[in-house]
């Protein structure tokens, strides 16, 4: 009797522990979190449907995966955040079940909360095949990575993730009596195949090893790179530096992708091979609510990392942000014109000051300094000048039409030509 008391209070113990841990985990990290990923996807997509973003194929896919991240977070707030912040306390008192518990029971967040995840997986493989075309076929990466190839690929992934998920919405019915879910007659015969044998691989090995194989070669070609400008003087133009950082970009996410479905892998073999034994495991339970936080950290974050590493990504968010506040911007603006003016007038005199002690025009128009023993020769340079410098008086005096003196003149010039040539003859 004892004994049975002891396990009785070891099994409440445990069952607590795992209630705090998930209101902890899920219940106020997963709401902050999923908050913030909310915002930061919307800003995403803010700023890469802009014109001079949204013609690129990787932008064009870095909006869709933003899209389904945002579908993710908004089933996660109310499947895992509210229902703990709001059922914590009825869970910990063994009531019935309450109103919203019963709602989301009743509503079908299973297949769409994987519909929605299998769609970001391999939105982030098609991310990654886009990078390394551009990178092993930078010429032939125009005709292949269209928009409408773009476009057609999206569709083709989230059809695909709504097809495979077709079995989560026959897998289950709700029993009113029960107010609870079970398993259908269809359920009982695929639930073994759609959660072990078709689930595995489809989400997580095959997109695992495909993720691996392509970041490794797009990694190799980076150092292949940065080793051939080291060896070529040094000499980068701004877009094989912005292309540099993009690929930086995309590898990131995948790692960090990558890092964060791979608990959830490994709690995925453990109830395959040992079902009963897992569901009774503290351990099992600890790690699945970290396993899940980590996917929605994943889906919060990448905002961040597009703002690290992108920077035309980072200059248009300025200027949209600018945008928002028209007024603010004015003001900046102005102020900062009237500082380039301000900085502009001093230049000015400093130049001035400088001209006007130890500087002359030369025949170029140019400024140049000379010494005081110099200033000697200045009725030499400004004789010298050209027809450009004459004054308006002597030019005008030059075109002036001949007078009758003048005409006088000349015929007298003429004769006394005329001497000088019967003198050498």
């Amino acid at each position: 009797m004892s004994n049975n008391l002891s396990d009785d209070d070891h099994v409440d113990s445990g069952l607590d522990y795992i209630l705090l841990f998930r209101l902890i985990v899920w219940g106020y990290a997963g709401m902050i979190l999923s908050l913030f990923g909310i915002v930061g996807n919307l800003i995403t997509i803010l700023v890469l449907i802009s014109p001079s973003m949204r013609k690129t194929s990787t932008n064009i896919y870095l909006t869709a995966l933003s899209c389904s991240n945002i579908l993710f977070l908004l089933i996660f707030i109310p499947s895992y955040s509210v229902r703990y912040l709001l059922g914590y306390k009825v869970y910990m008192s063994n009531q019935p079940p309450f109103a919203f518990e019963i709602l989301l029971t009743r509503l079908p967040t299973t297949p769409v909360y994987n519909t929605i995840l299998l769609s970001i997986i391999y939105l982030t493989i098609a991310l990654s095949m886009d990078r390394l075309i551009l990178i092993k076929f930078p010429l032939k990466a125009k005709n292949i990575l269209t928009k409408r190839v773009t476009l057609i690929t999206i569709l083709l992934i989230y059809i695909f993730s709504i097809v495979y998920c077709i079995p989560y919405w026959l897998e289950q019915r709700y029993i009113p009596e029960l107010k609870q879910c079970r398993l259908t007659q269809i359920g009982v015969k695929i639930h073994k195949y759609t959660r072990i044998y078709i689930y595995i691989p489809v989400v997580y090995v095959i997109p695992f090893v495909t993720l691996t194989c392509i970041n490794i070669t797009i990694i190799q070609y980076l150092i292949v790179k940065k080793r051939f400008k080291q060896n070529v003087c040094g000499k980068k133009t701004k877009k094989k530096t912005g292309d540099y950082h993009i690929t930086l970009m995309l590898v990131t996410v995948v790692i960090v992708f990558v890092l964060s479905q791979l608990p959830l892998l490994v709690l995925n073999a453990w109830y395959a091979i040992d079902p009963q034994g897992s569901y009774h495991s503290l351990k099992f339970h600890s790690l699945n609510s970290i396993g899940v936080l980590l996917i929605v950290l994943n889906t919060s974050t990448n905002f961040l990392l597009y703002c690290f590493f992108g920077q035309k990504f980072r200059q248009t968010l300025i200027v949209f942000i600018f945008n928002l506040f028209p007024n603010y911007t004015k003001k900046y603006n102005q102020k900062k014109i009237s500082l380039k003016q301000t900085s502009l007038k001093l230049q000015i005199q400093q130049q001035r000051m400088s001209g006007t002690s130890s500087s002359t025009t030369t025949n170029d128009s140019k400024m140049m300094k000379i010494r005081p023993y110099e200033l000697e020769q200045q009725t030499f340079i400004e004789l010298s000048l050209p027809l450009d410098q004459i004054s308006k008086e002597e030019e005008s005096h030059f075109l002036l039409p001949p007078t009758q003196n003048s005409n006088e003149h000349n015929t007298n010039s003429f004769e006394d030509e005329k001497q000088i040539l019967v003198l050498k003859l």
